[in-house]
């Protein structure tokens, strides 16, 4: 199973569904107002999913004569290219997880483990990861603890205090987030950083953006 989303699982009509009924970030917005005849455009050229719409516009040498045949301006293409690579699951650095005291980052770093991907990749399998605890001299519980929060922040948009939240209030992966209302984990959060007024607080638009990305991730971690 890929830490990332595998973007062959999603298909042009469904993200231009996404993009058209989802609360976009104010600066992408402009997406939605040409993509369904883009879309429409690309299923003509054969290319049917993100994976191949992100292959299309990695060629930024060919934009202009992309822009005028999707009848769109290069700076649209620009935009779009960013939003496709945003369903990528980008590796979070280990020490950001902040469950590591230095000297057990220095030993994972030696086995070349410091980023969530790394971790999620080597400990998968609950034979390899108690070898490496006892390998590398790590704490069991804090590998364990750091390979729930390396699995949530495969949700793109959810970073290490969101998969410390989520960790709290018991949401332990992909899966289990993407059963949950909305609202309800919005409440949930604001109500835990309510003695905090320097935290800004979540919508419920906010996890609908987070949910977008969790589609197609899979959990195959043995415990």
């Amino acid at each position: 199973m890929p830490y990332s989303l595998d973007l062959r699982t999603i298909s042009l009509r469904r993200f231009a569904e996404i993009l058209t009924t989802f609360e976009m970030l104010p600066s992408r917005k402009v997406l939605a107002d040409h993509i369904t005849s883009v879309v429409a455009e690309l299923a003509q050229m054969g290319v049917v999913d993100l994976e191949g719409l992100r292959r299309l516009l990695a060629d930024k040498n060919r934009y202009s004569e992309l822009a005028a045949r999707l009848g769109v301006d290069e700076s649209y293409l620009t935009l779009l290219n960013r939003e496709v690579n945003a369903y990528r699951t980008k590796p979070t650095p280990l020490a950001k997880l902040e469950v590591f005291p230095d000297d057990e980052l220095a030993a994972l770093k030696r086995a070349g483990i410091t980023s969530t991907k790394h971790l999620y990749d080597r400990c998968r399998v609950k034979d390899d990861r108690a070898s490496l605890a006892a390998d590398l001299d790590v704490d069991r519980s804090r590998l364990e603890t750091a390979l729930k929060m390396a699995n949530l922040v495969r949700i793109n948009g959810a970073g290490p205090a969101f998969a410390r939240f989520f960790l709290d209030v018991g949401i332990g992966t992909p899966e289990d987030f993407r059963r949950l209302d909305p609202a309800a984990v919005a409440e949930q959060y604001n109500t835990s950083i309510a003695d905090d007024p320097s935290q800004p607080k979540l919508r419920s638009e906010d996890i609908d953006y987070c949910r977008r990305f969790s589609e197609g991730l899979y959990t195959d971690i043995e415990w």
